[in-house]
């Protein structure tokens, strides 16, 4: 096993020699004397006490590599060893583990579940009950305004490690179901319908699938009418753009691309309020999105408020820093504030990624 380094959860790890225990045998498990038993110390850096070393305490670090490192060499061994001592820690740490999600400490049901998932590797419901509460904590971010996008790919690892662990894990092929349609993936969720229906065999979970199937078919009816706007829109007429989708974003105010098309066209009309309105919701939704702060920022421009539109360009740039269309914005937004340096410096970084960029070749001519 490779030696941690400063910022791995394993930093606190130590090892034991056998010969610090006064006995060589748990139930019918032989401890193998050539096998250091870990721990973990309360600092990095510090020594092992007397004190620091119990079963328990060797059972909570075996844990906690199996979580980070399920692969390291001794793995095989900790998880016998585990077995041993705690024969009924699948279900306790299962019933804790959803009791902690319930009650909203989510990094520790998300410890729980990594642990269980090292120590039963072969369980595909202990990654699909790690997959939900991945789905829980990207919530928790999505609604604090922050980037929920590395947990929803958390999730959807957890998902894909546990059907390829349980192919035929119903409760997951549903839950996966309503990932995908989160995702706005109508096929994908369309797809784990029907592997849930081949193979459930709990008749209470089927109301569930139903009522996720008529989910999907108002989701269809929904991305139809938006893609019929994006391509009006994209053709210039907005107007016919508008009337596809504002139904939808009162039927569906959650949907963050509704509101994103509305904006669309709202702005290209020269709709700028109107626009700044439907973006901000779109945001609202999906934070982190360097089309929509993008196209704020050009809404803020022609509202007159030139510091938050590039505050909003320099957002998308952080989410998109290579994108020449939020480049080329900073650069108006530079000149508008007179700051031609920056302007300069950011039209030839455009010109660097497409060199016929026209605004980019405009100004700097």
């Amino acid at each position: 096993m490779s030696s941690p380094g400063p910022d791995d959860p394993l930093e606190r790890i130590v090892y034991v020699s056998i010969e610090k225990l006064q006995t060589r045998k748990v139930g019918d498990f032989q401890l193998d004397p050539a096998v250091r038993l870990p721990i973990e110390l309360p600092a990095a850096g510090a020594a092992p006490k007397p004190g620091d070393i119990s079963w328990q305490a060797i059972i909570a670090a075996m844990l906690k590599i199996l979580a980070h490192r399920p692969e390291a060499p001794e793995a095989a061994y900790y998880r016998r060893f585990i077995l041993a001592m705690q024969p009924d820690i699948k279900e306790d740490f299962t019933r804790a583990g959803i009791l902690k999600a319930g009650q909203g400490e989510l990094e520790l049901a998300r410890d729980i579940f990594l642990s269980l998932a090292g120590l039963f590797p072969e369980c595909g419901q202990t990654r699909n009950n790690l997959a939900l509460v991945y789905e829980q904590m990207a919530a928790r971010a999505e609604s604090a305004g922050q980037d929920s996008g590395p947990l929803r790919e958390l999730a959807f690892r957890a998902y894909k490690e546990a059907l390829a662990a349980e192919p035929e894990l119903a409760a997951c092929h549903l839950n996966f179901a309503h990932f995908h349609l989160r995702s706005g993936n109508a096929a994908k969720a369309r797809e784990h319908l029907g592997l849930f229906l081949k193979y459930n065999r709990d008749p209470d979970r089927v109301a569930q699938a139903r009522a996720l199937d008529r989910r999907l078919e108002s989701y269809e009816s929904v991305e139809a009418s938006c893609a019929q706007a994006f391509d009006a829109i994209q053709l210039g007429r907005e107007r016919e753009g508008i009337e596809l989708v504002l139904p939808v974003t009162q039927a569906h105010p959650e949907l963050w691309n509704a509101w994103f098309l509305l904006g669309w066209a709202q702005r290209r009309l020269g709709q700028y309020q109107e626009a700044r309105e439907a973006f901000q919701r779109s945001l609202q939704i999906k934070p982190a999105n360097p089309d929509a702060l993008n196209e704020l920022a050009i809404c803020l421009a022609e509202l007159g408020e030139p510091a938050e539109s590039r505050q909003r360009l320099e957002e998308a740039r952080r989410l998109d820093p290579d994108n020449p269309k939020i480049l080329s914005n900073l650069g108006v937004a530079a000149l508008r504030m007179g700051d031609e340096p920056e302007a300069r410096r950011l039209f030839q970084a455009v010109l660097e990624k497409d060199p016929e960029d026209p605004i980019a070749r405009r100004f700097l001519g």
